[in-house]
């Protein structure tokens, strides 16, 4: 999801200029939308989060096709207090979390927390089922109760990259890397347009951080070719979100 975002190197005045719905006063005043009366505003979590040491790495937003109305917007983190080295010493992984927000407050505001694999130019994110995924409705409570979901995702964040781990080191056959990337062409593809071809297409190896046959190279190398012609952002976040599910089952599979 890394390339579908536009990088903002923690700069919110730069983030709120490539989108400008993250700012409630844009909402109302330039886009003319009515928001709901305890409306929870997307800069006012990022400003919370830089607070507690999330960098703002990329912003996006969501516009009909009929329109051309603005109706959501997304925002990519990550926290450089829990990363995870290799044995070089370099980042392999940092915990990542991604907000989306409709502009109008009738979607709550969302947070999913997972990794982001630094080492591989793909930056691939899996939304990891054992971390957060926080929805906030935009009611008077939450409204005043925002600090708290915040540090409940800065609680679970040094976790996630546990599971990073868990997925290196569980090695994958020939067979199950197959059945593995059929299952994963079935979230996006009807079952009878699913050919031998497609399957071994998702499993090419494109570039070499991607090699090998434990379970994170394989969900790269799968994920990337899943979504890469996937240009709505609630349909590769929901696509992430339940392939990370389902590279969830291979965990204790034999």
């Amino acid at each position: 999801m890394k390339y579908k975002f536009i990088p903002v190197d923690n700069n919110i005045n730069k983030a709120v200029a490539f989108a400008n719905t993250l700012d409630a006063n844009n909402i109302k005043n330039v886009q003319r939308i009515k928001t709901k009366e305890f409306y929870i505003p997307t800069i006012e979590v990022l400003e919370r989060l830089q607070k507690e040491g999330w960098i703002v790495k990329g912003v996006a937003e969501h516009r009909m096709k009929k329109n051309r109305k603005i109706t959501a917007n997304y925002v990519q983190l990550h926290h450089p207090d829990f990363e995870l080295l290799n044995k070089n010493g370099k980042s392999e992984a940092v915990s990542s979390l991604t907000i989306t927000n409709s502009c109008n407050g009738k979607s709550p505001l969302t947070m999913d927390l997972g990794f982001y694999r630094q080492i591989c130019s793909n930056g691939a994110i899996m939304f990891d089922k054992h971390g957060e995924s926080t929805q906030i409705k935009h009611t008077e409570i939450n409204f005043n109760n925002l600090q708290s979901f915040i540090n409940n995702i800065n609680n679970k964040s040094d976790k996630v990259l546990e599971r990073f781990g868990i997925y290196q080191n569980k090695h994958m056959t020939v067979e199950q890397a197959r059945e593995f990337a059929s299952k994963a062409a079935r979230l996006k593809h009807r079952p009878e347009d699913i050919t031998p071809r497609m399957v071994e297409n998702l499993l090419q190896v494109n570039r070499m951080e991607d090699e090998g046959d434990n379970l994170w190279s394989v969900f790269n190398r799968v994920q990337e070719s899943l979504t890469e012609e996937v240009n709505d952002f609630n349909l590769d976040i929901r696509l992430n979100k339940q392939l990370s599910s389902l590279t969830e089952q291979y965990i204790l599979a034999n």
